[in-house]
Order: structure tokens, then sequence, then C-alpha cells
């Protein structure tokens, strides 16, 4: 329910995995099946445990208001959650269908906003670059979708898996959210890579030539939006570059980036604290350093620079701690079951979450965001649950045989 109603449906997200924390406070009176944490499991939850912390006291240090426990706190939520999940056992196939749910009804909505509304970027209710780069996402999830229905031999999922991954990317597309496309290459080829032995050379070969021609298609067809944005973005470059005109898009985040790397210098360790942000750039602006249009936000466009900013080097530190830890646990799974697609897919999808919001992070503040802790958080417990049920049942045929 939250993958299918992610941001097809405003809002369903908090709705859904508000539900699943409610059930999860049970959890102490479940009878455990199979059940006992491994290294893994707690180096997860130590990573969410340990940033959701940080998060709180340096909104404690900053003496801000409650509401700056509010997002970090959804870390910490995530943590009982997938203590019910691993305690328990389900139709853990059912993800795929919510991904491709979720990323058709997406593209539905985006059509929708674009062409009967009008608006010039889709957004489904949210800021348009989180829609587009939580689209992209579920399209992404959704190829990995394909992939597990093609080794299932299920072919009439593996068609409507395929459109919803084109979905997703169709949604970003229409949002006009160029941060989550530089990453197409890159998540693309691993991809191709991690399914080269199931495809086989021939329809690695034919989907290779068919995902580079719809990219060439949708680059070239103006209705799309990609040229004009891309065009935007090169223009704002140069017009930043060369002094002509820095409060453009592109030239704002320069500015907040730059702002961020002062704020930086003046406190490397810990950072200036997020209350700081906005007066500090106020005063660069006063002294014609940045544009003023960089001065009403309060994040910098950017995950590590504001980490960098207003919690130093420890802040950017934990931001890649809870990164790479779910990222390296999955692809070490990935290494384990090489030829095994009923866990092998599990970990795939939940390697490209941080993989995508690595990303993402490069244009946006995502975890600023509700929407974007909890589409971070939550799948990735989800889809790290699936996996030990996965490698349960794997372990229950062994020792039957």
């Amino acid at each position: 329910m939250t993958f299918a109603g992610a941001i097809g449906i405003p809002k369903a997200f908090n709705v859904t995995t508000l539900l699943i924390f409610l059930c999860s406070l049970g959890v102490v009176s479940l009878k455990p099946v199979i059940y006992s944490t491994d290294k893994a499991d707690k180096a997860l939850i130590w990573s969410f445990l340990v940033f959701g912390i940080s998060l709180i006291l340096a909104s404690i240090a900053d003496l801000l208001e409650a509401r700056g426990f509010d997002k970090p706190s959804r870390f910490l939520l995530a943590i009982p959650v997938l203590f019910l999940l691993l305690r328990s056992k389900g139709p853990k196939d059912w993800l795929w269908y919510g991904v491709v749910i979720g990323a058709i009804l997406a593209f539905l909505l985006a059509l929708y906003e674009r062409i009967v509304l009008g608006v010039e970027r889709a957004s489904g209710g949210e800021h348009p670059i989180m829609f587009g780069d939580t689209a992209m996402m579920l399209g992404w999830l959704s190829f990995v979708a394909a992939a597990f229905f093609f080794s299932e031999k299920r072919s009439v999922w593996v068609a409507i898996a395929l459109f919803a991954g084109l979905s997703g990317m169709g949604a970003s597309v229409l949002s006009g959210s160029r941060g989550g496309w530089v990453a197409v290459p890159f998540i693309g080829l691993f991809m191709f890579w991690q399914c080269r032995d199931l495809l086989g050379k021939k329809h690695l070969f034919k989907l290779f030539l068919s995902a580079s021609l719809l990219v060439v298609i949708a680059v070239a067809v103006p209705q799309t939006g990609i040229q004009k944005r891309v065009g935007e973005a090169v223009s704002n470059i140069d017009q930043y570059l060369d002094g002509t005109k820095t409060g453009t898009s592109v030239g704002t985040r320069f500015d907040m980036w730059k702002a961020s790397i002062h704020m930086f210098q003046e406190s490397p360790i810990f950072g200036v604290g997020a209350s700081q942000v906005q007066p500090i750039k106020r005063e660069l602006a006063d002294q014609g350093r940045i544009n003023i249009n960089a001065v009403p936000y309060d994040h910098a466009h950017n995950e590590y620079f504001h980490a960098l900013s207003t919690r130093g080097l420890v802040g950017l530190l934990l931001l890649l701690m809870v990164y790479l830890v779910p990222m390296k646990l999955f692809l070490r799974k990935l290494h384990n079951y090489k030829d095994n697609w009923r866990v092998r897919s599990y970990a795939i999808a939940g390697a490209l979450i941080p993989m995508c919001y690595m990303d993402f992070a490069l244009t946006q503040s995502m975890f600023m965001h509700n929407i974007g802790v909890m589409m971070y958080a939550f799948p990735i417990v989800f889809f790290w649950a699936a996996l030990r049920w996965a490698e349960r049942e794997e372990l229950e045929k062994e020792s039957s045989v």
C-alpha cells in the first residue's frame, strides 16, 4: 500500500506508514517465526538509530522547536516496523505489485496535471522535485520487478512491470526534475550488469538497444520538455559564470552551495546549525557575495552541502553512513545469491534506494521533506524484511532436502 499510493494518491504514504507503525507496537506479543537478529539486521538498525538520534540532538543543540524532531523521528519509527516484519512472514511478492501500481498511478496523475490542468510541472501535491525523484525511484524498482517476474516466467507481469518502469520515468520527465535524470546511465548500467546472466546476451542486447532508442526519442521530442529543461540548465550555468544573471534556478543553487561552504568554514566540525542558515545567507547577500534569491531557502538544495553547513563533518559522515550501510548490506546479499532471483531481486531493489537517493541528494535536500524521509527509511525496511523472508524460505528448502 505504501508503494502503490506513494505519490499517485497524494499523502497516502503518511497513512500507510502510520498504519504499519501502529501494528508494530504489538511486536513484543508476537511469537517469533524462526527469528534471530543477525549482524546485518543490527547494522541496519544501528544506522537508522544513530542517524535519527543525531538529527534530534542537532535540533536540540540548535534550540529549534519540537518540529525539528518530526522528520528525524521517522528513522526511529521505522525500527519497530523492521522488528515486526522480521518476526513475521507474509506475501512479500506483493511489494512488486505495489511498486508497479505506484509507478503507473504517478504517471497517470502527472499526465492529468500536465494535459488537463495545464500545469508546467507535475507535482502530485508535493514539490515537483520530490514528486519527480520519487517517481524515478518507483520506475527503477518496477524494472527490478520486471526482472523478478521474468525469472518466474510470468510474461504478463513482465510486460506490466516494464510499462510501470517507463511510467515512473515518464512521471519524472513530466515533473521537469532534472536531478533524477543524472543517474539514469549509471543505475541503468548497474541494472544491466546485475541482470546479464538472467537475460542472456541476446535479450540483454535487445533491451539495451530499446532503452537507448527510448532515451534518444525522449530527448529529441520537444513535448517531453527534456530539451527545454536541459537547455535552461546550460544557459543558467553560462549566465552565472559570466556574471550576467545569477538569480536563475541553477545560479541560485550555486549561491546556496557557495553559502554552505562559507558556513562549513566557519564551523567545520559540527556546523553552524539549521537556525543560522538564513541569517548567514542574508548577511552574504548584503555583502553582494550571493544573490538575494538564495536567502529564503532553509536548505542548500543539496543534501551533502546541507549536512556539511548545518552539522559539519560529523553530519556529513553520518549522512554517508545512512546511505552506505544499507547499500553495502544489500550488495553483500547480491554477492551471496548470484543465481537465486527469489532472494536476489529484493537485494537489487534495496540497493537501488540509497543509490537513487545519493543521486537525488546532488540537487535536493531530500531529508528536509516528509516524503523524502518516509520513502527512504520505510522502503529499505520493507525490502530488507522481504529479503530475509526469502532467505528463510531457502533455508527451509535446504533443511527439508
